[in-house]
Order: C-alpha cells, then sequence, then structure tokens
C-alpha cells in the first residue's frame, strides 16, 4: 500500500458525503419518501443525513470489516491495518450518522436485525426477501444427479469456500464427489489459494466465474448438495435458489441461514467447521432418498414462504405508513 493511500481514501469518503448532499437536495425536490440501501464508499449512505422527506435505510449488510475484524479484514499486513484506522474511524462515523438518521430501518433477517440493534441501538422491521421459484426449478424430468457439490459466492476468505473444500477432502475417495465454486468477484490471490488447498486435499476443483442465472440454475439442478460454508452471512439467497431447485442444501448454523434452513427438514444446519460440514455431506451422498426429501420439502418452504411477491408486500406495508 502507498503511504498516503489512507489519506487519499479519507479523501474520497469525504467527497462522496458532498456528492449525497446534491443527490438528497434532488430527491426532496421529486420524491414524497425515499427507499435507500447500502453503498460502496460506506454502508448506511450519507444521503440519509441530508434528506428532509421521511426515509427507509434498508440495511442489507453493515460494516463488517469494522464490526467483526475476526473474520473480516482489508489486510493481512499489520501496518496497513493500522494505517488505515484512521479510515475505519471516519467510516464508522459517518455510517452510525447516516443509519440513525433514517426514519425506519429495515433488516433481512433475525441475525441482522439483532446486529442492527447492538451496534445503532435501532429495533429494525425484518422481511426476509425471495426468490423467483418459477425460474429456479428442479429438472422437467427427474435426473440423477451428478457426482459434485456446489458452493456460491464472491471468492473472499470470510465465504467459506475452503471449509466447502476441506470437507469433500474429508469424504473417503470411493464417494468423493468434485466441488464446483461459483464466483463473480475475487479477493485479489485468493483463487490460486483455493486451488493449491485442493491440490493438497486430492480434491477435484472446478472454478465457474461470471456465468449466467440459466447457467447458475442448472448446476443448482445438477449438484449433489450445495454448501452453504459462509461465516455470518446475512441472509443468504444462495440456499433458497438451490431449494427452489430441490437441491440439498448444507449450511453453517449461525447469520441469516437460520431463518431459512430448518434442520433435518428442508436441509441441515452445521457448526461452522469442516468436519461438521463432512459428516452431514455423507449422509446426502449415502442417503439419497434423504437428500430427495429434503430437497422437496426446500422447495415447498420457499413456495411457501419465500416468495418475491410476500418480500414485496411487507416492503409496500411499511412505506405506506411513513
Amino acid at each position: 500500500m502507498r503511504p498516503l493511500a489512507p489519506v487519499f481514501l479519507m479523501l474520497r469518503l469525504l467527497s462522496f458525503k458532498k456528492v449525497c448532499m446534491g443527490i438528497a437536495g434532488r430527491i426532496n425536490e421529486t420524491a414524497d419518501i425515499a427507499l435507500v440501501h447500502n453503498s460502496m464508499p460506506v454502508a448506511a449512505p450519507p444521503v440519509l443525513g441530508y434528506l428532509k422527506i421521511p426515509s427507509v435505510y434498508f440495511c442489507f449488510e453493515h460494516p463488517r470489516h469494522i464490526y467483526e475484524g475476526d473474520i473480516i479484514r482489508r489486510t493481512n499486513n499489520g501496518v496497513t491495518e493500522l494505517a488505515l484506522k484512521p479510515l475505519s474511524l471516519l467510516e464508522k462515523k459517518i455510517d452510525l450518522k447516516s443509519a440513525s438518521s433514517a426514519n425506519q430501518v429495515v433488516a433481512l433477517s433475525d441475525y441482522m436485525r439483532k446486529t442492527i440493534l447492538s451496534i445503532y441501538g435501532i429495533d429494525a422491521h425484518i422481511i426476509r426477501p425471495g426468490v423467483n421459484s418459477d425460474f429456479f426449478h428442479p429438472p422437467e424430468e427427474f435426473v440423477k444427479r451428478d457426482n459434485f457439490v456446489l458452493s456460491v459466492g464472491a471468492m473472499w476468505p470470510f465465504k467459506g469456500h475452503d471449509t466447502a473444500i476441506r470437507a469433500v477432502g474429508m469424504i473417503n475417495r470411493d464417494v468423493r464427489p468434485d466441488i464446483c465454486i461459483v464466483a463473480d468477484r475475487e479477493y485479489p490471490g485468493y483463487k490460486s489459494k483455493l486451488t493449491a488447498l485442493a491440490d493438497s486435499l486430492s480434491v477435484k476443483l472446478i472454478i465457474q466465474q461470471g456465468i449466467n442465472d440459466f447457467e447458475l440454475r442448472e448446476l443448482y439442478q445438477r449438484a449433489q448438495a450445495v454448501l452453504c460454508c459462509q461465516r455470518r452471512e446475512p441472509y443468504g439467497l444462495v440456499p433458497l435458489e438451490a431449494m427452489a431447485c430441490e437441491a440439498p442444501v448444507i449450511a453453517i448454523k449461525e447469520g441469516g441461514f437460520i431463518d431459512n434452513v430448518i434442520d433435518s427438514e428442508n436441509g441441515f444446519l452445521v457448526p461452522p467447521s469442516a468436519d461438521s460440514a463432512a459428516k452431514s455431506l455423507l449422509r446426502v451422498l449415502t442417503k439419497q432418498e434423504l437428500g430427495r426429501k429434503t430437497g422437496s420439502s426446500g422447495r415447498d418452504f420457499v413456495r411457501r414462504e419465500r416468495t418475491i411477491a410476500g418480500g414485496a408486500g411487507k416492503l409496500e406495508e411499511i412505506l405506506e405508513k411513513l
């Protein structure tokens, strides 16, 4: 990192505040209510502090690198981390002030509601988004699933792809599946680390980047199971998409996964360890009827409880009250 980089990043963040002031001015002139979601520069965008009309902040995610330093860091270099401390303090200050300016805050899950209450002192409403079960569906005709498992999410360390690879590596070679990672983004150099890990465990790894939803749906339909090993995932649409395709889901028992995965009913919840994930995966691989049963229950759950219309209806109610 260049010595002056933290200074430039702080200046860029302050510049972003000015941009948000201008945006808020235009919103105030043209709208009756504002629905605001997370921004890339800082979680709760400063536009919330400049609005004069009622606002709802849909907090998909808090600034996790600030509050979850045990699993998420900007860098693994201690000196660089220390140099970025002033930037983190500024981000935290802006985020807290902006979130507190909203008339109403909405969370994705019970986990996020509790997190928001802990960080901001705000009791948020919960809206659990759904997925399109008409698009994400099982194969038209019954086909035997292929010998691979899926792990879907950005190639970042806290997304759990390494745990998924280790879990597969613990399966006996005679039944061991391949693992396919689907990702849209990559933490610099992390792909090579995952490849090296898979090689060391004699696990066949396939990495798919930049695929479209049709290709992703086909992978859900063909996979033996979908491993969701993301740490403290705020919500997680991957399990729901997999369920809609009747793919067995094995998810870490934390974060937003708990809102959607009911253990041994529509999927499996496991402690955050490769060993625990491997045990559940082995059950699915060797007891195919169990996988079909949970997959079918998963699709029923999505169609009944996690529809797009249901989530949109709850959001509409909150907006109308303001």
